[in-house]
């Protein structure tokens, strides 16, 4: 079951800032695409990396999933098992913000988002 609320860290809302005046996309969507980065890569999430939490952005969860909460709700927990994370699911979705985020850090344009 996904968390109601989760905070991710400031680094990560600054970086989605930057990457919503780059193209477009609210943070809520992009941190989506974050997350779905890290399930294609297979990501380790013991090197995430979370940075402070105080001053970062608090999505619910219906505004972070939309429409598509189910099936976010069973990858992440599919992601959960497989990987073997020892991580609260709260904890997991944040990691894989943070490792989604960074590998799409370097976009300046929306098409460059659509060639991922």
């Amino acid at each position: 079951m996904l968390p109601n609320r989760i905070k991710i860290s400031k680094n990560a809302t600054g970086k989605l800032r930057y990457l919503k005046s780059q193209t477009g996309l609210t943070p809520n969507i992009l941190s989506r695409i974050a997350i779905m980065l890290a399930i294609r890569e297979g990501s380790d999430l013991s090197n995430a990396g979370v940075g402070e939490m105080e001053g970062g952005q608090e999505l619910n969860d219906t505004t972070l999933f939309g429409e598509y909460i189910y099936i976010y709700d069973i990858l992440i927990n599919q992601y959960i098992y497989d990987k073997n994370i020892n991580l609260s699911t709260n904890d997991t979705i944040v990691a894989m913000i943070e490792v989604g985020v960074h590998k799409i850090g370097h976009i300046k344009a929306l098409e460059q988002l659509c060639e991922l």
